[in-house]
Parts: structure tokens; sequence; C-alpha cells
């Protein structure tokens, strides 16, 4: 007899992908589990779903926006399973034929916190650059998994932990990034911490680059809000775990090394490099290109470009290798724009955030419920 598993899944309003995850929840043969939604703010379409799954799954309908965190909490207290999978309500099921949270049981066991695998469904441009964002993080917690066997932080669209362990860190608190600060708790509480790449979801992307911007705007800010709020365990972190820490940093952001590695690459190695290529180049073509030096162009520019493009060969083999490790789809071109463009602006933006917490942090008007 396996663990009771309950699932918790919020929504503000709609969503559309609602009524196949509650289907495929109910037809996974575990036999063990209960299912528990609330719905902020529900609409019509929202309530159709309630009328056609309500006999089999425990509803909770706010009529105001009370917030993800809250929601959670109440939630909660309806609950008797003793391991609590959390899911959003924007993703679809990976199950190959294989009953989901079968799988999450026994992935679970000797672990207090179990990150889930997530992608991004590939639906458009704007998805596909974001699924190399997803790789790095399963990347970084992967290797906090392996490394530390505890969780610093974790993207709270799908994970699970067991009750006892939230019972502990007293749930959710009312923060712009609740799922970010329950983590850095458990760390801090030496929770015990597995990435599982064996239960997977796919996410619903961002419908058009605003939606994107705004939601990056409140990451952003809620990046800012928990370094204020955790720098000093954070420092004593990093002084404890240099190795994984400065690991982690540049593969979720790339975009860091391009600046350090453009200010300390030594002239002479930009000259020998370029010069080589454009030898090899020339024997290749009928241009006079062995007349073209590093000097036409300069310095400058002759670092910039070979500190860019030995960069991203370095990115590009770490993020193929990652992808087939962890069972991701790895192409050249997208993570080309990805790296050149996508990380530059996501780095951007934190940056942005980052400032106006530590110069502003009085005028932050972003509400934590939202």
């Amino acid at each position: 007899m396996g663990p009771k598993i309950s699932v918790l899944i919020p929504v503000y309003k709609e969503s559309d992908l609602l009524e196949p995850l509650l289907t495929d929840l109910l037809r996974d043969s575990y036999p063990f589990k209960e299912v528990l939604v609330v719905i902020d703010k529900p609409t019509e379409m929202s309530i159709n779903v309630v009328k056609r799954f309500q006999n089999r799954i425990t509803f909770i309908l706010n009529g105001e926006r009370i917030g993800k965190a809250n929601a959670l909490n109440e939630v909660f207290k309806r609950t008797t399973g003793e391991i609590l999978l959390f899911l959003d309500s924007d993703l679809q099921l990976q199950t190959d034929g294989e009953s989901f949270m079968e799988t999450l049981a026994r992935e679970m066991e000797g672990v207090e916190i179990l990150d889930i695998k997530k992608s991004m469904i590939r639906s458009s441009f704007l998805a596909r650059l974001v699924h190399y964002e997803y790789l790095a993080s399963s990347l970084v917690s992967w290797l906090f998994s392996k490394k530390i066997g505890k969780c610093l932080g974790l993207n709270g669209a799908a994970f699970a932990i067991r009750r006892e362990a939230f019972q502990r860190l007293g749930g959710f608190r009312r923060t712009l990034s609740e799922d970010f600060d329950l983590a850095t708790r458990s760390f801090l509480e030496k929770l015990s911490f597995k990435y599982s790449d064996k239960v997977a979801v796919s996410i619903k992307p961002c419908s058009d680059w605003r939606s994107w911007y705004k939601q990056r705007k409140r990451w952003s800010i809620a990046t800012g809000v928990w370094l204020k709020n955790y720098y000093r365990q954070l420092v004593r972190i990093v002084a404890s775990t240099p190795q994984v820490m400065f690991l982690s940093l540049p593969l979720m952001l790339p975009s860091l090394l391009l600046l350090p590695l453009n200010f300390f690459l030594p002239d002479v190695i930009c000259y020998q490099a370029i010069s080589l290529a454009l030898l090899i180049l020339a024997s290749y073509s009928s241009l006079a290109l062995p007349a073209i030096s590093p000097a036409t162009f300069g310095v400058p520019v002759a670092k910039n470009v070979l500190a860019a493009a030995s960069s991203y060969a370095g990115f590009s083999a770490i993020y193929f290798l990652s992808a087939r490790k962890l069972g991701y789809c790895f192409n050249p071109g997208e993570f080309l724009c990805f790296y050149f463009i996508y990380s530059p602006i996501s780095l951007l933006m934190i940056i942005i955030g980052l400032f106006r917490v530590a110069t502003h942090n009085d005028r932050i008007d972003l509400d934590w419920k939202v």
C-alpha cells in the first residue's frame, strides 16, 4: 500500500488546460489519491468545470482574489495525504503510459521535497526560447540534488513535499515568490531534496511578449525581495558550497560571463586566434583575407567577437549535453537566439528589478496576490 497523495491546484479565474488536467489525474491508476482545486474569482468556464467534476473532486470557490499563497494554505487544511503534490492549472502531465502518481510516490521515497521536471509546450518562437530557461533550471536543480541534497529554490508550477515537511515550514508565506521562499526555508531547515526527470509536466507558455514582460517584471522584483530577505543566509551558503553556487548562476544566466570574459581575455590571444581563423578561411577562399589583420577592426571588436564566439561555443556544449541527459530538445539556431537575445534581456530585467528593490523598496506597488 502506497502513501496517499493530495493534489492541490490553484486557479485564478479560469484555465483552458484545467479540464484535461483533472481528467488525467482521475484516470491515473494510482488508487490512493485526492484532488483539490481552489479557484479565485471563478468565471463561467470554471463553474462549468466544477459542475462536471464536483462529485469526484473537491472544489473551493473564492469570490475575490486572495492570492496563491493564501489559497493553497487554505486548501491544505482539507487534505489528508502524506504527500502534497502542487500543480499549476496551466500544464499537462507527461505520462508515457505509466502512472504519474505511482512514479511520484516511488521517487519520494526517503525524500522530503521533490522537484518535478518541467518543459515548455513549444507552440511559438517565444516558447522555444523559454524552453532553454527551463532546461537551465532543471540542470541547476539536478546539480543541487546531486551535490548538496537540499533545495535553495524551485519553480512552484509542479513539485511535491511531504506533509510533515510542509507543516514544519509553516506553509507558504505572503510574498511575491512563495515557491522560492518555501524552497529557501527548506534549505535552511536542512530538508532532503531530490530532482526527478521520471515525473514530468509540460507548461503552457505566455501568449505573447507583452504577457512575458509583465510576468518577468514581477519575477525580477520578486528576486530582489528574495535577496533582500535572505542575503545574510545566502552569503553563508555561498561560502559553504562555492562550487555549486558559482556554477549555478552562469548556468541560469549565461550572459553574465560575456563581460568578464571580454575584460580578462588577453589581447595577444585575440590577435592570434583571429589571425589563425582568417588564415584558415583564406585557404578556402579566393579573397585576399590574409591581408586583413585584427588591427583592421581594432582590439575591442576583436575581443568582443572572440569572447562571444568562445562563450557561445562553451555554453552550447553544456546545454547540448544537459539536454541529452535530462531529456530536453536542443536546436543550435534556437539556442543562438536564446544566448544572444533572450538571456541578455532576462539579465537586464533582473538587474532593473534588483535596483528597484534596493532603491525604491517603499514604492514597490506589485501586490503579492498577483
